[in-house]
């Protein structure tokens, strides 16, 4: 593993904040609000407006305009620009400006998904002039504790891990989401397996997982180099959402980077908000598809020819299931995942913006924020 990815004599290290949005700045805002209020010295908030459909880009530029404060730095970038770096006048203000005070609005043309809007955000900050040190990738449904990214940068340097996720908790009950240890083995056999092994007894700042939850996690810029350097792009774009975080964690562990979790970096997220509450067609297309795609790039052969043994009659079942219980169109988006995946489709569904709009017609809230 890579060790001491940054030097030690730094003593704070850059960190570019990536929030993605779409049609969701109710909550966008809110969670503004909680990085605002972070201690680490020396953060940039870069917001992704993954192609809005209503008028979320101006309502995130007026909060900001009203709450950054005296001297603030708002800069509004398209999607052409950001990938670039920025313009040099508006990065200028920006290096002037206190954390708290600055943020960057990145308009995106189209919905690029979850992957490809971080993909914007990450070669934005790779690129700028001053670039950073680590980028945290951060639901938009989320709120921090003040010392979140703190513990975060302390973990990397204490062991030059690629990744560092935080301990996720559920935003009403704060019951825990996610607080625990993962395997590649269990992410692809779930729910034959606990997915989730529990943290270490011995009281450890941090240990080891192959994979942590994407709503929140930390990846060094040496990290994400040598995974597009593998790769040939940070993010898969072909995931586009859902199983994002295990392709990039695994992508990191193949170019020598360890993924770990940070006891006490804490990130509370809505938990289910943003999909609907319960299994919906988007997230069951994505997360069958993906599921198959990505058995086929990480899994070894004797556990790919294990997976591909219990998937389909596993699937079917809960097709049917799903058909049974008056879910029609999730038994459908779960049939068209697999042979979409067994085919090797990638990038967004064809039926997503109408399933997008179905969904959004049956709960108050929009969904996924995080890219759909």
């Amino acid at each position: 593993m890579h060790l001491h990815a940054l030097p030690i004599q730094n003593s704070s290290p850059r960190v570019a904040i990536s929030i993605l949005n779409w049609n969701g700045w109710q909550d966008t805002l809110e969670c503004l609000q909680s990085v605002r209020q972070l201690d680490y010295p020396n953060y940039l908030i870069v917001v992704v407006d993954n192609g809005s459909t209503n008028d979320s880009a101006e309502r995130i530029k007026g909060w900001a305009s009203e709450h950054l404060g005296p001297g603030h730095a708002l800069v509004e970038y398209l999607e052409e620009t950001a990938i670039r770096g920025g313009d040099d006048p508006a990065e200028a203000a920006l290096e002037n400006a206190p954390s708290a005070n600055r943020l960057v609005l990145v308009r995106n043309k189209d919905n690029l998904g979850f992957t490809g809007g971080n993909n914007v955000a990450i070669q934005y900050a790779l690129r700028r002039k001053i670039p950073t040190d680590y980028v945290f990738l951060l639901n938009n449904d989320t709120w921090l504790e003040p010392d979140c990214v703190e513990q975060l940068v302390a973990v990397h340097r204490q062991t030059g891990a690629g990744i560092v996720g935080a301990v996720v908790l559920d935003g009403t009950d704060h019951q825990v989401d996610f607080a625990g240890r993962t395997t590649l083995v269990r992410n692809f056999f779930s729910p034959y397996v606990n997915w989730h092994l529990p943290p270490p007894a011995n009281g450890e700042d941090s240990w080891t997982s192959e994979t942590v939850f994407g709503t929140a996690l930390m990846i060094s810029t040496p990290a994400l180099e040598a995974v597009r350097k593998l790769t040939g792009e940070y993010m898969d774009s072909a995931i586009y959402l859902y199983g994002d975080e295990t392709s990039l964690c695994s992508n990191a562990l193949r170019a020598g980077y360890e993924t770990r979790v940070a006891r006490r970096a804490v990130v509370y997220h809505r938990n289910g908000k943003s999909s609907g509450g319960g299994p919906n067609p988007l997230a069951s297309y994505y997360c069958h598809r993906n599921l198959i795609r990505m058995a086929g790039e990480f899994l070894p052969l004797h556990w790919w020819i294990l997976f591909q043994l219990v998937q389909l009659p596993t699937c079917t079942a809960r097709a049917a299931k799903r058909l049974l219980s008056g879910r029609p169109r999730v038994a459908w988006a779960i049939v068209l995942g697999l042979i979409d995946g067994y085919q090797g489709v990638g990038g967004k569904w064809k039926h997503h913006d109408q399933e997008a709009q179905r969904l959004r017609a049956r709960t108050s809230n929009p969904l996924p924020p995080t890219g759909s």
